[in-house]
């Protein structure tokens, strides 16, 4: 890889497009010959501001319908397995707030997407 070329990578472990990017952007970058800096954040208090006490994906029950069939398109299309989460959204607090210490630590991208931190 080419030193200095990074990049960051804002994901939201409670939304299931970060998901599926999360689970294929380590190889997109490497195919770009970039790092990547691993940054989780919560979508939570973004919706709260917008004066949604949900995801948009639950207040308007189409755009959710539709979410969810594509969400299995690009799932199947990336060869990654995909269960809707349930409740959704879940509350990724704990989650967003351990990545960070993860990210200090070496392990954010096995934890990121599923694994056990070494």
């Amino acid at each position: 890889m080419t030193a200095g070329r990074r990049v960051e990578f804002w994901y939201e472990f409670a939304s299931t497009y970060s998901y599926i990017a999360a689970m294929r952007v380590e190889r997109l970058a490497e195919a770009a010959g970039v790092e990547i800096d691993w940054k989780p954040f919560l979508l939570g208090p973004i919706f709260a501001a917008q004066g949604w006490n949900s995801s948009p994906f639950n207040l308007y029950p189409a755009k959710g319908r539709y979410m969810v069939r594509e969400l299995e398109r690009l799932a199947k299309d990336q060869d990654v397995p995909f269960r809707m989460p349930s409740p959704f959204p879940p509350n990724s607090l704990q989650a967003a707030r351990l990545a960070m210490v993860g990210a200090d630590e070496g392990w954010v991208v096995p934890f990121t997407q599923g694994g056990v931190p070494g």
